[in-house]
């Protein structure tokens, strides 16, 4: 699932570079309700505590929808900040910060890497 999730946002990003934002936030949402069933304004809302509370009732699946939803709102926010809407970026980037920190928290493949996404959100 990662390997995929990772060409997708490869793209989306690419989108961005391109200033392509209506599409990376069309293909960003499709993404995200693909991977963790919400859609980047549900996520939102949740916040990272609800994030949190969700994905765990499923352990199997907790710390990689974690992961993708840091990933996922990390997008967002910098989508948000290329338009220049600083308040919802930061909105986005801080959930995302939260999430990248639980993530490092656990056992998955991409652990190192959450931290380092966290330790640069941090900055």
């Amino acid at each position: 699932m990662i390997e995929d999730f990772i060409k997708a946002m490869a793209k989306i990003i690419m989108m961005r570079e391109q200033k392509s934002y209506t599409d990376a936030r069309t293909e960003l949402d499709g993404l995200s309700k693909l991977v963790t069933g919400f859609g980047v304004e549900h996520l939102i809302s949740l916040g990272a505590p609800g994030i949190k509370y969700v994905f765990s009732q499923n352990k199997e699946s907790e710390a990689e929808k974690i992961y993708c939803s840091a990933r996922i709102l990390k997008e967002e926010g910098l989508i948000l900040k290329s338009q220049g809407k600083t308040e919802d970026s930061l909105k986005s980037l801080e959930i995302s910060k939260e999430l990248f920190k639980l993530a490092s928290q656990m056992e998955i493949p991409e652990k190192n890497e959450a931290l380092k996404e966290f330790e640069e959100l941090s900055k």
